[in-house]
């Protein structure tokens, strides 16, 4: 499991990030914000960016979607 530091409206909060091998997917979890995403590991990164800004929406405002979102695809894009 990976775990990165990300912002939301200027502050700092943490995000995991767990690589599901047998399922090929990661799970996405931001217990400060009580958010999580599942989603497939094939996903070109621009799709992935999306979805979360998709899921996050709901939570908080648009540009911080965007920079969590960059921040988390980023990271899933680290082998």
């Amino acid at each position: 499991m990976r775990q990165i530091e990300t912002h939301v409206e200027g502050r700092p909060i943490l995000a995991f990030i767990y690589t599901h091998d047998t399922r090929e997917t990661y799970i996405v979890s931001i217990p400060d914000i009580n958010f999580s995403i599942e989603y497939d590991r094939t996903l070109p990164a621009d799709e992935q960016v999306d979805l979360i800004v998709i899921h996050l929406f709901n939570v908080m405002d648009e540009a911080s979607c965007e920079s969590v979102a960059r921040d988390i695809t980023e990271a899933t894009s680290i082998k």
